[in-house]
């Protein structure tokens, strides 16, 4: 089997014409050199995949980091204000930078992948509850102007260029109800968390699709990195209560994120055999569950301040970010491997539609009105 992979990779072929968006998304395949009789029985057709590979690479897997960053330490310094917001003000200042300067990279990730800014605006012309990237992108919109005006809240009046904008910004900071915004945000940035992995389900690749626990996988990662991203914000703080809850929840959150992996890869059987025997193996065992998962939860409990504050979450944020790229590009190994494509998902009865385990016969849903044999 790893013989026809390797074989797949070689024969795929991507146009470069410029003029033609859909033929740089879509791969070609040599047919006329495969379709022959010596692999008629060869998985997928003729030994060739029939998904389509996906195209995301750097942009998304960094897009799926910053914003789960962002979005995580906006919601514990959102709740951290509601319980006290005097003695977390510090806290609450420095996250909310630190959500607006890790949210404020992902429009240009997501235009950088897409090619063209207006294809961007374009998801925002209508409203499609059945899409989780049309719900992502109305989430990031949301989100970032709630994170950006409380960002902007934050600065010192008297950083103000002129006496109207110092006065302007005095008025603002007494009267802007500022737990109120950021409750407005919070369904914006529990969205941002969540949906990335939702995202990946909803499509037909075998290592995103053959789960449901992708999405509390992504979101107890995010999680995770914002609280790891806000205790390195607050290293310097003497306030030992402040370091105890960070690293409290760190610990709830590491355990929410390995019992996902855990479901995850249980859930996905095969199908998430790129993640462990792939080209992302190193980079998903070492460095996402070994670096970001286990260590930070040993390094932890360390009496050395250093160990504990610095080296524990810069861990997690690398095991975040290790995680985010090995799932993205392990897609495309996946969608290129013509044997796991054949295996579709069980259906509500418990067997699969179509694929080798199908029965003989299986009917398409009633709209198509017609059967189908396998």
């Amino acid at each position: 089997m790893a013989e026809v992979l390797d074989r797949n990779l070689a024969e795929v072929q991507e146009h470069d014409d410029k003029r033609d968006v859909f033929s740089q998304l879509t791969p070609v395949y040599d047919i006329q050199s495969a379709a022959n009789p010596d692999r008629l029985k060869e998985p997928g057709y003729y030994g060739l995949p029939i998904l389509k590979r996906p195209f995301w690479k750097w942009e998304i897997a960094l897009y799926f980091f910053f914003e789960g960053v962002s979005a995580g330490s906006y919601i514990l310094c959102t709740m951290a204000g509601l319980r006290d917001k005097t003695r977390f003000e510090d806290l609450i200042r420095g996250g909310r930078f630190l959500s607006f300067c890790t949210m404020v990279l992902c429009p240009p990730l997501l235009i950088i992948d897409l090619g063209r800014p207006e294809r961007f605006h374009h998801m925002l012309r209508i409203w499609k509850k059945t899409s989780p990237m049309n719900h992502g992108a109305w989430a990031l919109t949301g989100y970032g102007t709630v994170a950006s005006f409380l960002a902007l809240l934050g600065l010192k009046a008297e950083w103000m260029p002129g006496g109207a904008l110092t006065t302007a910004m005095r008025l603002a900071q007494r009267w802007v109800p500022e737990r109120v915004i950021g409750l407005l945000g919070l369904p914006f940035a529990w969205t941002m968390v969540s949906y990335p992995g939702v995202l990946l389900e909803s499509t037909a690749n075998p290592l995103w699709s053959r789960s449901h626990f992708l999405g509390p996988l992504f979101a107890s990662s995010s999680m995770s990195s914002g609280a790891a991203a806000l205790t390195l914000l607050n290293y310097g703080s003497k306030d030992h209560g402040l370091h105890k809850a960070l690293t409290t929840f760190e610990d709830v959150a590491t355990v929410a994120e390995a019992a996902s992996v855990a479901l995850y890869l249980g859930e996905a059987k095969k199908a998430a055999q790129p993640l462990w025997k792939g080209k992302q193996r190193v980079l998903f065992l070492v460095g996402a569950i070994g670096l970001g998962i286990l260590a930070p939860a040993v390094l932890r409990r360390s009496k050395s301040k250093v160990v504990r504050d610095a080296v524990a979450p810069l861990l997690t944020l690398a095991g975040s970010l290790a995680l985010k790229w090995s799932v993205t590009y392990a897609g495309q190994e996946s969608a290129l491997d013509p044997a796991m494509a054949n295996f579709n998902g069980e259906t509500i009865d418990g067997k699969a539609y179509w694929g080798p385990t199908a029965p003989a016969t299986a009917a398409v849903p009633a709209n198509e009105g017609a059967t189908v044999a396998l």
